[in-house]
């Protein structure tokens, strides 16, 4: 078995001694900027790792920052982590991902798991509405709760104005003329996919229209399965709104599978913006989130936390902008794409009478 090398194996090969390597890999210490290179070459050329869990024992100071997030395959969430990790980067963090996988107990599995590293703070977005039970205790280190939760005074919160974000959707469509909306959720027993809808529905309400809801779940290939299944059930709307990008994804991949044009046939709004949305044929008009001035308002709170701020719970909440592009366009476009056939069911067809 090879051995492992140590931090004094790498003090004798660089002609210094351990405390200097020390100080070069915690920087607890200045060391040279010659010395310091020198250090990490050799380091480098020897193999050495540094212990982050010694490292954090020794110094009894902890310099990791947790992140629980509910699904690692979701766009949003990755993005999210991305942000915060080269914020925290730039301040000398460390940052430890967790998978709750969409469920409430491994939620709280990974939880405690991550907790056991007694880091300097948490950031978390959990999986429903409910918050994990561990983020109720007092000994709890600075922790911010993203995106998921409802309004509650337990821990600080960064979230998006979500009901704003619905009725922009629907000051859109309401002006193209649409007044048959179907709003694509993931899961309206979340508050954040419950307000984005309530604020399409009160919006297209203005404009003398209405709304219907088809839950989809988390994953598109399953999404696109529902959303079959409900067209071919109930009459077809004359646009979509998809609560987020997931819900987004499953209603393209619906779309494309039934052949049906968009936005000729049908109008869609999406929600997130990312590079696909706007690297296809025809790009996605869409509801962006900030991403990057969630991760700046996260971190900013949980610095002021771990720095000593005490006091009142801090509930942040930041505003989405509406990107327009191609996919929605004039309901009566719509209607001109379909002339003289009738569209029913399932988007099937049928001459109307006196018709081709």
């Amino acid at each position: 078995m090879t051995r492992k090398i140590s931090i004094k194996d790498v003090a004798i090969a660089a002609g210094v001694s351990t405390a200097t390597v020390s100080n070069v890999f915690t920087g607890k210490k200045p060391v040279n900027k010659e010395l310091a290179e020198r250090v990490r070459t050799v380091a480098t050329e020897l193999g050495y790792r540094v212990n982050k869990a010694a490292s954090l024992l020794r110094s009894g100071r902890s310099s990791v920052v947790i992140i629980l997030v509910p699904d690692l395959s979701d766009p949003f969430f990755t993005s999210i982590v991305t942000e915060v990790e080269q914020l925290a980067r730039q301040e000398g963090y460390e940052i430890i991902v967790g998978n709750s996988d969409d469920d409430i107990e491994v939620e709280e599995g990974r939880l405690n798991a991550l907790l056991a590293w007694e880091p300097a703070g948490a950031i978390v977005i959990p999986c429903s509405d409910s918050l994990p039970s561990r983020l109720h205790d007092r000994d709890l280190p600075p922790t911010i709760v993203v995106d998921r939760v409802s309004e509650f005074d337990v821990v600080d919160t960064v979230s998006i104005n979500n009901l704003k974000a619905g009725e922009k959707a629907a000051d859109l469509l309401g002006k193209l003329g649409h007044k048959n909306i179907l709003i694509a959720a993931s899961d309206m027993a979340l508050t954040p996919i419950r307000r984005r809808a309530e604020g399409v529905q009160v919006g297209i309400e203005r404009f003398g229209g209405s709304t219907r809801i088809a839950e989809l779940g988390s994953d598109p290939e399953h999404g696109s399965a529902e959303l079959a299944h409900w067209f071919d059930q109930n009459e077809a709307p004359t646009a979509i709104f998809a609560t987020n990008d997931m819900t987004t994804l499953a209603v393209l991949k619906f779309l494309a599978d039934r052949h049906i044009e968009m936005p000729e046939a049908i109008s869609v709004v999406g929600f997130d913006d990312y590079a696909w949305m706007s690297a296809r044929r025809t790009k996605i008009t869409a509801i962006r989130q900030p991403i990057e001035a969630i991760a700046a308002s996260v971190w900013k709170q949980l610095m002021s936390r771990i720095g000593g701020q005490e006091g009142a719970v801090v509930n942040a909440v930041l505003e989405c902008e509406l990107i327009i592009r191609d996919s929605a366009v004039e309901q009566s476009k719509n209607t001109e794409y379909w002339g003289d056939r009738e569209m029913t069911r399932g988007y099937g067809l049928k001459e109307k009478a006196g018709g081709r």
